[in-house]
């Protein structure tokens, strides 16, 4: 499969002056896919996805030793995944699966089928086989998954740098007292909440919307904390994009030691002390070489220094009819002025939104915005096992754009993961009829252009009268009230 992503801009697209938190069209300042390759390399490299052939190599790295079990290690992943592909997340549902052939292309080589070996429906031998799964094989099949698609890809940057986009989210997860020992509870103006919060930080690559790599933590976490591994292993010439949460010393730094560029948005008050004393201020805009020197809550960052960072400061004000102005303070370490404007960096930092619409694609087309476990490593292999399966949408999504010249953007995730999830049930005979047919089938469902804006909608909806009151504290407390309520009647 190659998939080529064209290097230059057009002038339109170059000079628009569109504003970064407005949805804009698919990916606005980023270049079209175009494939070179055929159908069959596509659905070549699709079925080696499916089958997660990089396991094999990836099982070398992992200390555990595991045996020839009825669910293997290739297999639970699988059924993890499955889980969250499939709108049942149930066990029942993904061994029932199993039990009708699902995971039959999965056999090794002159090895009796899964369907054919089991015995019983019981979700015992599956829940134990996840259990089983160690954190990091799921971290290692998510990078290799997002580094085989890499390798497929030629030529697919942003004047020659990988757009990579940081953001983060937060998971509910009930109270057990597993999870309750390593996440921290929500709380709001009445006190503890009932619900746990797991922070997660994702990488997602701006071309694609494929999620490359991701770190879960507590709350007590900050989300800057999380993402520094990432970005250390991150792949070569990668470009950040960040909002201002990430447009810290730190974060850049952390950049700079993994020898890439960054793009992040910095806040009022960060940009005036870059300027220093004797500037007039940020009422106009301006483009300008500066060095971030750090402050003293900068140095005493666990693993900063004191060397500065040169990059520069772009205000950018954006005019739109009918709406105040409104003003953006960017840092980039893009320190050359003419292959990079201050109008293209700005055009860039649009697309950050689009890692708002990627999370909200997994959290509520793929059912992670809660999750059912009971212990904290099952709940971080539910959230990657999610991850790999939101990839697998996106890889057919990105197929589909490249054979059939369609943009990303434009393409239905929920229909594309629907087709997707029909197509697999017979994946392993599936030929290369049925997977023309299905890139025409998500080309045909794409999103159709909309002749004027969508107008603004309030953030409220309405709520379906319940006939119980809503549960306020714990349930324990709940039920002793109960008891004396009852010995008092």
């Amino acid at each position: 499969m190659y998939i080529i992503l064209h290097t230059y801009m057009s002038t339109s697209e170059s000079k628009s002056r569109r504003h970064p938190h407005q949805r804009p069209g698919p990916n606005p300042a980023l270049p079209a896919l175009q494939s070179k390759g055929s159908s069959r390399r596509l659905l070549a490299t699709f079925r080696g996805l499916l089958a997660q052939t990089e396991l094999l190599l990836a099982l070398e790295h992992v200390e555990a030793n595991f045996y020839d079990r009825l669910f293997s290690p290739v297999v639970t992943l699988w059924y993890m995944v499955f889980q969250r592909l499939n709108p049942d997340h149930s066990l029942q549902a993904a061994v029932t699966n199993a039990s009708q052939g699902g995971a039959d292309a999965l056999a090794r080589p002159r090895q009796l089928p899964l369907s054919a070996r089991m015995r019983s429906l019981a979700t015992t031998a599956f829940n134990n086989a996840r259990q089983r799964l160690p954190v990091s094989l799921l971290h290692t099949a998510l990078a290799a998954q997002g580094q085989q698609v890499c390798r497929h890809l030629r030529d697919w940057r942003w004047r020659r740098w990988h757009v990579v986009l940081l953001d983060g989210s937060q998971i509910r997860l009930r109270p057990f007292p597993e999870v309750s020992a390593q996440f921290e509870s929500s709380s709001n103006q009445r006190g503890k909440a009932y619900w746990v919060l797991m922070r997660v930080v994702v990488v997602f690559c701006a071309h694609t919307g494929l999620a490359l790599a991701s770190a879960v933590g507590s709350t007590t976490v900050s989300e800057q904390a999380l993402v520094v591994p990432l970005i250390l292993k991150g792949l070569a010439n990668s470009l950040y994009i960040g909002d201002a949460n990430f447009g810290v010393f730190w974060i850049v730094q952390t950049v700079f030691r993994a020898r890439a560029q960054c793009l992040v948005r910095l806040t009022r008050s960060r940009a005036l002390k870059l300027l220093g004393p004797g500037h007039r201020g940020l009422d106009r805009c301006l483009d300008q070489p500066i060095t971030w020197h750090p402050s003293r809550a900068d140095r005493r960052t666990s693993g900063a220094d004191s060397q500065p960072l040169r990059g520069r400061l772009i205000v950018y004000c954006y005019h739109r009819r009918g709406f105040r102005n409104r003003w953006l303070y960017l840092f980039t370490t893009l320190v050359d002025t003419q292959s990079y404007t201050a109008e293209d960096l700005f055009a860039l930092y649009g697309v950050r939104w689009q890692i708002e619409l990627d999370l909200r694609y997994v959290k509520s087309q793929m059912g992670m915005g809660q999750l059912e476990c009971k212990s904290a490593p099952m709940a971080e292999k539910e959230w990657l096992a999610g991850l790999i399966g939101y990839n697998l949408v996106r890889t057919l999504m990105v197929a589909t754009a490249a054979q059939r010249s369609v943009p990303v953007g434009r393409l239905s995730f929920s229909a594309a993961r629907r087709l997707l999830l029909e197509w697999m049930r017979d994946w392993g005979t599936a030929g290369l009829s049925s997977w023309t047919r299905l890139l025409d089938q998500v080309a045909g469902l794409h999103q159709p252009t909309r002749p004027k804006p969508r107008p603004s909608e309030p953030r409220r909806k309405r709520h379906i009268r319940e006939t119980f009151p809503p549960l306020r504290g714990s349930r324990v407390a709940a039920r002793r009230q109960v008891r004396q309520s009852n010995l008092k009647s």
